[in-house]
């Protein structure tokens, strides 16, 4: 059994406690955690390395944008395929390939319909113009002067009034005036009308009109039979064939504004098959001979470290070298993996050694590690601006923060580079976002999406400055649609690790800062309900929030973390409230009246209780760990005391008066468990000195020390002194000294001070606060009374533990211990 060593010390001097570690309390874990986190790190090294080299598997030969290891010449005379000679010929068959064409019937009847309102367009002129009226020489004249009809109204008025201009051709001038204000009215309400169609009307008699059109229809169904129109803008230069169609005896004016009209009507009745000439060309080009050069023996094909084209690839494979041994290549990327795996490990030892040990750490590291790997390998080569390196870095950066996550991410880059799975520009973009990534993050939740679209812009222009840098100024004008890709890629890498954070925490037990600030809201249902059904419990957890607090950020821990925990740890007690003394507001107690088997089962119902509203109200896997491991495997002293006192000492198991545990599996809840009982010792302890409190608290860390309560939880020996001394630091603060009036039996004070050169008994007459300072100087005595008694109390109890081995210790009302007998506690 291990001995108290911890002495007296003087109040101007900062008392230490003096522990034993004898036991092994390092931060490296031990036990059952050793074998997890050791199978967690071999399987995620394993799983890390599968898939970076499964690329190099499904492809066992050299491929275009591969980098050459060593120079490679040729090892004979040879004639090999000039691929850009041979793809140039075969695009030359290509262009030259005439098209294959179909016959489309179905615009003949469109023909028609066209044709027909060119009839009706020359009867309505005839009628609206009154054309048959007019006699010969009047129609003669008209049609004589037909351009000048149809012209503009300035070219009109000249020709009147230089060429026809005269008495004797006033009537002429009269009829030229009234037919073009008729072929006005007929193009307002038919715009379509042709100038053709008009000069028809005016040329075609009405008693032969009728077989003027019938010889129309006939030229028009020789056209639609015989004729074959390509697709062509210019209608007019089918007009010539169609002049071969109409009959001779018609004048050429006649037949050259017929077929001007039947042109009009006409469509293209031949089609090109896109799909019938495709393959014509296919075929046109396969019939191309390849094209081939001479390779003298001990040429040089490609050089060291040369990026392979597609013609170098089809050399080495003519020549029967493009097969290459992986093995090589597989095995210097195992090993640069386990460079960057040290690397990275060696780093985060150094800054926040206590991700590196928890098993549920290293398995969220592995799992985003992997999923950059696993995504590099299928998309790295055709969509490389959507691998979600950028989001790896911010999950690993809201996880465990910036140093942790820049200690990863840039050996993750380095890797990828080893690997070659992703092209050197998108890589540049993609690393330049992962920085920007882990620069930019905030831990308020409505600013991440602004990091998305700063991660985004940050992706697309490093990838424009690399394709500068490696490709020239020339490129960029080629990118196009390249930089908005990246731009969208980098949103969207943002909003897939926001995305997965829920489902990160479910898995792997841990939780984001954001949970955490939600769940520790004052106005959580669930925190409401603890305080209306047990505010003593309620009040307890906010005092032991606030020495863990002080706890963990003396070490370095997860401050938001162990708040939650804190605040959660007793949850269970409002499930049964009135068995937890601080909830019994002046009642009787009910354990005095029980046998010590029933309290043990109704105190330790509040560890399972709690868990099942924790699950019930789906707090996150590491809030809940905090119920059970607060207690660990602490024993239940008082319960096990008042056992030994009825049964004999012989015939109790201590076994039994233990709580199941587990021990605390992480520094922040083994803060919580020293935390849970230092603030259940202090605010038992009635008026006590700053000594005290530190005396009490030593001797909280050195039960809990010797007891192995700590031998899973990585907690340090040194840790746990800075955790003591912030303890005391917290508790100075939160109960600072006060000033004490002299206690009467009339609640006045016995000697008036003098204020403002008066008596008391004179100003407490002249002030309107007088009633009100009696009332609290009376408070004030009643309180100093009551706590003297209460010392006097607690001093002759602790004498009568010391003296008489049946005593009961000292305890919290819950069976936890304030103060273990010393047979009770190893």
């Amino acid at each position: 059994m291990a001995s108290y060593n911890a002495k007296p010390v003087a109040a101007t001097t900062q008392s230490l406690p003096v522990y034993h570690p004898e036991i092994h309390h390092d931060i490296f874990p031990t036990g059952r955690s050793f074998f997890n986190w050791l199978t967690m790190g071999i399987a995620g090294f394993a799983l890390l390395f599968i898939a970076l080299v499964s690329t190099y598997f499904v492809r066992p030969e050299l491929r275009a944008g591969d980098f050459a290891e060593n120079t490679i010449k040729a090892p004979k005379d040879t004639r090999v395929t000039d691929l850009v000679a041979t793809q140039n010929a075969r695009d030359h068959a290509q262009r030259g390939t005439v098209p294959v064409f179909n016959i489309d019937r179905s615009a003949d009847k469109v023909c028609r319909q066209r044709l027909e309102e060119s009839f009706s367009n020359m009867k309505a002129y005839q009628d609206e113009s009154g054309w048959t009226r007019l006699d010969a020489q009047a129609k003669a004249a008209c049609i004589q002067h037909f351009a000048m009809l149809i012209g503009s109204q300035e070219e009109f008025d000249r020709q009147i009034k230089d060429n026809i201009a005269s008495p004797e051709n006033a009537h002429l001038i009269e009829i030229l005036k009234s037919q073009r204000s008729a072929i006005q009215k007929v193009r307002a309400d038919r715009p379509e009308i042709l100038d053709a169609t008009i000069y028809l009307a005016m040329t075609v008699l009405p008693d032969e009109f009728t077989a003027y059109r019938t010889n129309v229809d006939k030229t028009l169904d020789k056209l639609l039979a015989v004729h074959k129109r390509y697709p062509q803008e210019k209608k007019a230069d089918w007009e010539p064939v169609i002049v071969e169609f109409l009959p001779e005896a018609w004048t050429p004016a006649r037949q050259a504004k017929t077929a001007q009209l039947i042109a009009t009507a006409l469509e293209a009745n031949i089609q090109v098959n896109e799909k019938a000439t495709e393959v014509k060309a296919e075929q046109s080009a396969a019939h191309v001979e390849p094209v081939t050069r001479l390779i003298s023996k001990g040429d040089t094909i490609v050089k060291k470290h040369q990026q392979l084209t597609e013609a170098d690839v089809a050399t080495l494979r003519e020549l029967g070298m493009a097969q290459i041994n992986r093995l090589p290549l597989i095995l210097g990327l195992g090993i640069s993996l386990l460079a960057a795996i040290a690397l990275a490990a060696g780093v985060v030892y150094t800054f926040d050694a206590r991700h590196l040990f928890q098993t549920n750490s290293i398995g969220l590291m592995y799992a985003v590690a992997i999923t950059v790997a696993t995504a590099a390998g299928l998309i790295g080569e055709n969509y490389p601006q959507f691998v979600p390196l950028p989001a790896a870095a911010l999950v690993w950066t809201v996880f465990f923060g910036r140093r942790v996550s820049s200690a990863l991410i840039f050996p993750l880059i380095i890797i990828l580079a080893v690997a070659q799975l992703i092209e050197g520009r998108h890589l540049v973009a993609l690393s330049t976002a992962a920085v920007a990534a882990v620069v930019c993050y905030t831990k308020h939740r409505n600013s991440l999406m602004l990091t998305g679209f700063v991660v985004g812009l940050t992706q697309m222009a490093a990838f424009i400055l690399a394709s500068i840098v490696l490709n020239g100024v020339d490129s960029v004008h080629i990118l196009g649609r390249t930089t908005l890709f990246e731009l969208f890629a980098g949103v969207v890498s943002c909003m897939l690790a926001i995305g997965s954070l829920p489902f990160l925490e479910s898995i792997f037990g841990m939780v984001t800062p954001f949970r955490l600030a939600e769940i520790t809201d004052a106005e959580q249902p669930l925190l409401r309900q603890l305080e209306e059904n047990a505010p003593g419990t309620y009040q307890h957890s906010l005092a032991v929030a606030n020495l863990a607090e002080g706890g963990a950020r003396a070490i370095g821990g997860d401050v938001n973390l162990v708040r939650a925990g804190a605040l959660y740890h007793d949850i269970g007690k409002m499930a049964r409230p009135k068995y937890f003394i601080e909830n019994q507001l002046g009642a009787k107690n009910p354990h005095d009246e029980m046998t010590p088997e029933e309290s043990r089962e109704r105190v330790l119902a509040h560890v399972t209780d709690g868990i099942d509203i924790a699950e019930k109200y789906r707090l996150p896997k590491a809030v809940q760990d905090f119920i059970p491991m607060h207690q660990g495997t602490c024993l239940m002293a008082y319960f096990y005391h008042k056992a030994c006192v009825r049964d004999g000492a012989e015939k109790v198991d201590a076994k039994f008066y233990r709580y199941p545990g587990p021990k605390p599996q992480s520094k922040e809840t083994a803060i919580v468990m020293l935390a849970d009982v230092s603030e259940a010792v202090t605010h038992s302890m009635h008026d006590p000195t700053q000594e005290e409190v530190e005396l009490a608290i030593d001797k909280v860390f050195q039960n809990r020390w010797e007891d192995g309560q700590f031998n899973e939880s990585s907690l340090t020996y040194q840790e746990l002194i800075k955790v003591r001394q912030a303890f005391v630091r917290v508790w100075r603060t939160l109960h600072h000294e006060r000033l004490k009036y002299p206690s009467t039996t009339t609640g006045r004070m016995a000697i008036a001070p003098e204020m403002n050169g008066q008596t008391g008994i004179k100003a407490e007459k002249d002030s309107p606060d007088a009633p009100k300072q009696d009332a609290d100087a009376k408070l004030d005595a009643d309180q100093s009374t009551e706590a003297k008694s209460e010392v006097n109390q607690a001093t002759d109890a602790k004498s009568d533990t010391k003296h008489n081995p049946e005593a009961k210790p000292e305890t919290n009302g819950s069976g936890d211990e304030v103060e273990p007998p010393r047979d009770c506690c190893s």
